[in-house]
């Protein structure tokens, strides 16, 4: 079974939990809980996937602990629950991190539309100064 497959299997299950899937020497997690690694760790996100290696668990339990988020490592096909609050926060946490990731997005590709019109016009950086100094 692929790991995406195990992900999917144990999250149907799981919804409120960040699901770790140990594979070779790394973890890996997907989709939404995907976004809350990001959030925490800026960890990279490709083709809707978190990957980190084996020696950063205890610091990726320690902080979604820290934060009432709850975890579960599936290692083969069993699950390990981890870390399991009556206060998990996983929904909250992920809000947040749709959001910010959103917000991210959104300063990026006005970067680049600024980084073009300077580059076209040296002269729009004055006026770009200045609309954001007035804001």
């Amino acid at each position: 079974m692929k790991t995406v497959d195990k992900y999917v299997k144990f999250k149907s299950k799981y919804q409120d939990y960040v699901i770790l899937v140990k594979s070779g020497n790394f973890y890996y997690t997907f989709e939404e809980d995907a976004y809350i690694l990001k959030y925490f760790f800026n960890y990279q996100i490709r083709e809707n996937k978190v990957g980190f290696p084996l020696n950063a668990k205890a610091k990726v339990k320690s902080v979604l602990n820290r934060n009432n988020v709850n975890l579960i490592e599936i290692i083969d096909d069993y699950a390990y629950i981890l870390e399991s609050k009556n206060s998990n926060t996983y929904h909250e946490k992920l809000a947040a991190a749709k959001s910010s990731m959103l917000i991210t997005n959104m300063l990026n590709n006005l970067m680049s539309e600024i980084e073009i019109k300077v580059k076209k016009e040296e002269a729009n950086y004055r006026l770009i100064k200045e609309f954001v100094d007035e804001l």
